[in-house]
């Protein structure tokens, strides 16, 4: 091989970046893209959402946009019935097809308990299993509120999804609204859990941002949310890194995932914080080893971190349990 061969190779294997694709299914999923269009995930994935509501598709200005079931439901929607949502995701197979082509990983946003997202989500992913394109699968369930068939329909969505997605992350409704309290806004709500999800979304893209100080790359990002695992995902903030250690590890996340710990399961634990400029190899250390002595041998930690300029701590933090 020429040098010059060789120097425009290591310049195509410096310029390759995943293709991430990042799809809204449904009414709450059109709604998320929706956000993310005005925020930094915009810049660093392809945004796409799919509904059988025509009118709700156009509003989310979304620059990949894919109607399902217009013979089925003219494009009316498909009125909570989650069979209905599952045949115009069938109808409109070909459309998913050619969506997900040439996609190196396949991110979903829906909510169980309605009729598109429920039903069509996971017809979306075992199109993606069947071209071998690796998938993540974020589900909302629903308020307890909405009634007990939206959540038995959640529930269901989510199983299905825990045999096809790597890794589905479940997304309570229910602790949003215990932490916002009982007077907050509806509208106010639902705008929290849209921003929420963005949050857990921009931090699991930041573990493999090129500009971020410590990171991962994108094979172990896979390795990491593989095995058909059901996750939980949450943003911490914190003043100081001495109130983020003392968070992190009193969070019920971690002692959940400790209490399920045995000899036929695995937890897999990614974590990313955003720091600002004083931040130390020593603070970076101090958390990781606060974590690791936290957890049991069963646990494998990921983690890295990036720089921003507030003189505040987030951090983003998924626990992804799999069964052996």
């Amino acid at each position: 091989m020429s040098k010059s061969q060789s120097e425009m190779m290591f310049a195509l294997a410096e310029d390759r970046v995943p293709n991430i694709l990042l799809v809204g299914i449904g009414g709450c999923g059109c709604s998320a893209v929706e956000i993310m269009m005005h925020s930094a995930i915009a810049e660093k994935v392809t945004l796409a959402a799919i509904n059988t509501d025509q009118r709700e598709l156009k509003l989310t200005k979304a620059p990949v946009q894919i109607p399902i079931g217009e013979v089925l439901t003219k494009g009316l929607g498909a009125g909570s019935m989650p069979h209905v949502g599952e045949q115009s995701a069938r109808e409109s197979i070909q459309g998913l097809e050619a969506l997900i082509q040439g996609a190196d990983l396949v991110i979903t946003v829906s909510a169980g308990g309605g009729g598109t997202g429920t039903g069509a989500t996971s017809v979306l992913l075992e199109v993606c299993e069947q071209l071998r394109v690796p998938t993540i699968a974020f589900i909302v369930r629903p308020f307890s509120f909405e009634g007990k068939r939206r959540l038995v329909l959640a529930d269901t969505l989510i199983e299905r999804c825990r045999n096809l997605a790597g890794t589905t992350f479940v997304l309570e409704n229910a602790k949003l609204q215990q932490a916002l309290g009982a007077d907050v806004r509806l509208d106010d709500a639902l705008e929290a859990a849209n921003h929420y999800i963005n949050e857990l979304v921009s931090g699991l893209l930041a573990t493999i941002d090129s500009e971020a100080i410590a990171r991962i790359d994108f094979a172990h990002l896979l390795s990491v949310l593989s095995g058909h695992g059901v996750g939980r995902g949450s943003v911490i903030e914190a003043e100081d890194s001495e109130s983020i250690i003392e968070k992190i590890t009193d969070f019920p996340l971690l002692q959940d995932a400790q209490s399920l710990e045995d000899d036929d399961s695995i937890t897999k634990i990614l974590m990313h914080i955003w720091a600002p400029e004083s931040f130390t190899l020593a603070d970076y250390a101090e958390i990781n080893e606060a974590l690791h002595e936290q957890l049991s041998s069963y646990a494998d930690l990921t983690s890295g971190f990036s720089v921003w300029d507030t003189p505040s701590f987030r951090v983003v933090l998924f626990v992804n349990q799999i069964s052996k």
